[in-house]
């Protein structure tokens, strides 16, 4: 039987954190084996440059505009395009931990606009942390999920890109149905049965606006991030194009 609503249970402060241990030591066991993150394992902040993504997603929208020039420049990408690979970051790794931890343990940080600060960085382009600290568990984390990370996050945000630039919302809705699938197919092998599976019953659980735009287990994304369409770039390997340059090439060799 599933859990509902009324049966997640939410923690905050020294609880959360508690809450939180084991996802902190599985995130901070990937630091020591190299793999770089965009957050801290405790996601905790440090140092200065941070700003909440409520602020960043405030009209005129001085501080995201910031962020999306520095992605023009590191990329020599014209705005939308910026845009949406500058969010393919946010929100992967504003996801990864609710991921990870759902595959761990039914624990998941809770972050919304108010209580996610991001920055710049070098290496990953965004740093995500947590201030006021909360989680929730449960067997069904679905809503939960969807009403804070996606409802409570992720859309200001992407309404601030598409008022901005103009990209287009679904596509950004994709990265971040491809960031709730990603960490569980490729880091859950110890955790789950059957990852794929797992990661397909977590999105028809969360569902709109993210349910649908991924294929599973084949892990091909029904949108494109826009990586594609810079000069001389590839498509990702979960790319929905490259479908249609398969069946171009397909094609061709039937023509041949």
């Amino acid at each position: 039987m599933y859990a509902t609503r009324t049966e997640v249970e939410v923690a905050a402060g020294r609880s959360a954190e508690e809450a939180l241990a084991p996802l902190a030591r599985r995130l901070r066991a990937a630091v020591d084996s190299g793999i770089t993150l965009g957050l801290s394992p405790d996601l905790g902040a440090s140092g200065d440059g941070w700003a909440t993504a409520a602020e960043l997603a405030t009209p005129p929208y001085e501080r995201l505009a910031v962020h999306i020039a520095d992605a023009q420049r590191r990329w020599d990408a014209p705005p939308h395009i910026a845009a949406a690979l500058w969010w393919k970051g946010v929100a992967y790794w504003t996801t990864l931990p609710v991921a990870v931890g759902w595959a761990l343990n039914r624990r998941v940080p809770l972050l919304t606009a108010d209580t996610a600060l991001v920055r710049a960085a070098e290496t990953t382009v965004t740093e995500i942390a947590a201030r006021d600290l909360r989680a929730a568990s449960g067997d069904d984390l679905g809503e939960t999920i969807r009403d804070t990370l996606l409802l409570g996050l992720h859309a200001p945000l992407i309404d601030a890109l598409h008022a901005l630039t103009r990209v287009g919302r679904r596509g950004l809705w994709g990265s971040v149905a491809e960031a709730l699938v990603d960490p569980i197919v490729s880091y859950g092998h110890d955790l789950l049965d059957d990852p794929a599976d797992a990661a397909a019953g977590l999105l028809r659980s969360v569902g709109a606006p993210v349910d649908g735009l991924m294929d599973i287990p084949g892990r091909r994304r029904r949108t494109c991030c826009l990586w594609v369409a810079l000069p001389g770039k590839d498509a990702c390997p979960s790319c929905c194009v490259n479908d249609r340059l398969g069946d171009k090439e397909h094609r061709a060799g039937a023509r041949g």
